[in-house]
């Protein structure tokens, strides 16, 4: 009976995802559907994101369409930086939830971003726009 079962539901899941023009987004929280247009090719922003204990970061993030995968580079500045081990790469996965949200996932975490033509503004952990004083500092640029 559970061999039937399985097949009934690949069946009707297969059936169900023929022609579609979107592509799945893995996420252990959500199944999202992500338009193709989202991303187009390979995409790259850059930015300098503050820092608390040293002059700021400089970051590159690479988003992939072809397999939902980025590559995000950090590179702490300031006196205080061990030159020597002050760059860190950062891979994992990207998805979309809603019409504009971003969620760069790894390890279980995820950093959230409201994606424009141009730029990537990072939100805070409960997924709002950061606000304040250092606001307009969180946001990576298109390259």
């Amino acid at each position: 009976m559970k061999k039937l079962y399985f097949i009934i539901s690949v069946s009707f899941l297969t059936a169900c995802g023929a022609g579609s023009d979107q592509i799945a987004a893995g996420d252990s929280a959500f199944k999202t559907e992500v338009p193709k247009a989202f991303i187009t090719d390979a995409e790259e922003y850059t930015g300098s994101l503050p820092c608390a204990d040293c002059e700021g970061i400089d970051v590159s993030l690479q988003l992939n369409k072809n397999d939902s995968s980025y590559i995000m580079t950090s590179v702490y500045k300031g006196s205080r930086v061990d030159s020597s081990n002050n760059t860190f790469k950062d891979t994992g996965t990207w998805n979309v939830h809603g019409a504009d949200t971003l969620y760069l996932s790894r390890n279980g975490n995820s950093v959230k971003y409201i994606k424009s033509d141009t730029t990537l503004i990072q939100l805070d952990g409960d997924g709002n726009r950061i606000t304040g004083p250092l606001a307009d500092k969180f946001i990576l640029h298109k390259k």
